[in-house]
This record gives structure tokens, sequence and C-alpha cells, in this order.
């Protein structure tokens, strides 16, 4: 599967950037960029198997309120989702109903479009950033031309993840205890081998050891071109 992380620099890919020799850029921003992109793929990974920071509140087993009707209103989806996820029908009693009879209980991967939006990018000079960009196919209803059926409609995939998080309750990029700690024990490891005068000092990895190996190496290795 082709990854769907894209690092960007001022607006421009990393490959952008090393074809217009923007090494200084490059250089200074390096360790930002590498370690938000090696932690961008560990949250992906473990979000996409429904494993998240906080714990996602349960799919509503009731209608919406709708205060025109004064009524609990059914739960649709367009013509284009029903086509795009396979669903047999496009009313449903609510939207667990939904998620179940679909067989999409994790939060935020329907179709798994909204993750081909996921980025990283520069946050100034040295900080770098999650984000949700572009637009990918969303539930909503347009209304149908004449004699044809409702139009595929496009969602902001930032608005997908905001509405995630207003439904449910949580935010899927954001990162767990495990992972932060393994931040902390990638940044004191470089550190106590860049003053140990090229020794190789025995820091003992916690948190999720697996990212924090990672973490080292991609930051000893240096190069933001790693991920082209």
């Amino acid at each position: 599967m082709a990854d769907l992380i894209e690092v960007r620099v001022n607006g421009k890919s990393v490959r952008d950037a090393v074809a217009e020799n923007r090494t200084r850029q490059l250089d200074r921003l390096s360790n930002a960029l590498v370690v938000t992109t090696r932690l961008a793929k560990t949250i992906k990974a473990r979000a996409l198997r429904g494993q998240f920071a906080t714990r996602a509140k349960p799919y509503r087993t009731g209608g919406r309120y709708d205060p025109r009707t004064g009524q609990m209103s059914a739960y649709y989806i367009s013509e284009g989702y029903q086509a795009a996820v396979g669903a047999p029908f496009r009313k449903f009693q609510s939207s667990a109903h939904f998620h179940r009879v679909v067989g999409k209980q994790v939060a935020g991967n329907v179709t798994g479009g909204m993750w081909t939006g996921l980025r990283v990018r520069n946050f100034g000079i040295k900080g770098a950033v999650i984000e949700f960009t572009g637009r990918s196919l969303g539930m909503r209803i347009k209304k149908r031309s004449r004699g044809k059926p409702n139009q595929r409609v496009k969602v902001g995939n930032k608005l997908k993840a905001a509405s995630v998080f207003k439904s449910l309750r949580v935010n899927v990029i954001q990162p767990n205890d495990r992972e932060i700690e393994a931040l902390g024990t990638a940044a004191v490891t470089v550190l106590a081998q860049a003053i140990s005068f090229g020794g190789k000092p025995q820091v003992t990895p916690s948190g999720n050891r697996t990212l924090a190996r990672r973490l080292v190496d991609d930051i000893r290795a240096g190069r933001v071109t790693n991920y082209l």
C-alpha cells in the first residue's frame, strides 16, 4: 500500500524543496519533519486498528432531532456514498445501525478517504504539525439533477475529522501517552550521544519502544529525504 503521508515544507513537497535546492530550510526543519512524520505513521497505523489515545463514544443509537418537524429523523446517506461503502440501502435507523450494517466500526475510517489527506507540514522554522487536508467523498445528500441520482459530494477532510470529534469525542490523530514518552526517550538518547563526543550512551527506551528506536534512527540519519 502506498504511503499516504506527504511531508511538506512551506507548501512545497519535500521532493520539490530538494529539486529547488532549498537545503537551508530542509536542514533547519529536518529533525522536526522527520520526527513528526514517523509519529504520524505510527498514529495512523494505530488509529486504523481502532486504537485511539482516548476512548471514543459509541455511535448514536437514535435518530437526530429535527426542529422543523419536532421529530427524530432517520439516518440517510447519499447514493454515491451508498455505492462507495456497499450499503444495501440508504435509510438507516441511526448512526449505530448504519455502521453495523456496513461493517465499518472504526471511527473515521468508513471509506478511507479522510486518511488520504493526512499530511505533515512545517510549523514556522523549527516545528511540524500533523493535519488532514484535501477533500474526499462524504455521506451528505446533494439535490439530484432531473432524472439523475444524488451527486457525489466531496467534503473537507479536516471537517470530517472535526465531525468525528464532535460526534464521538475522539481526536483520531492525538498521540497517546506511550508515543509521547517515546518522543522524550528519543530526544534524550540523541542528546546524550551528542554530548558524549561520539560515544554510544546506553539509554533504556520507554513508552512505545519500537517508535523510540525508529525515531532515534531517523534523527541520526538526519535527512528529510528519507521520506521521498
